[in-house]
């Protein structure tokens, strides 16, 4: 069994599990139909892991104060890193250099 297989029994399954939760039912064939349609796709698996500092980088000026409040401890210190890496990469008062007279 190949792992794109995998994929599709774990979407199947969360699917199931979502629709009992919610006390909905289908006929079997439309769910045979579903996982005939999803094994014809390349699926990828996603992690829940929130890149942060490019999140960042897609939140207008006015937003940015919400989008920062809404951050836990550990995302806001993400961020405070990505910033600081940002700012030795690319901030000219952060270059050190000997001056010679």
């Amino acid at each position: 069994m190949n792992k794109q297989i995998d994929y599709v029994a774990d979407i199947m399954e969360k699917w199931y599990k979502a629709m009992e939760n919610e006390n909905v039912q289908v006929q079997p064939k439309c769910a045979t139909m579903l996982g005939t349609i999803l094994s014809r796709y390349k699926i990828e698996f996603n992690s829940d892991k929130r890149d942060i500092w490019a999140e960042a980088m897609t939140i207008k000026g006015g937003d940015f104060p919400a989008w920062y409040s809404s951050l836990n401890d550990s995302e806001k210190l993400e961020y405070e890193k990505g910033r600081k890496r940002a700012s030795e990469l690319h901030d000219p008062r952060y270059k050190k250099s000997l001056l010679k007279g």
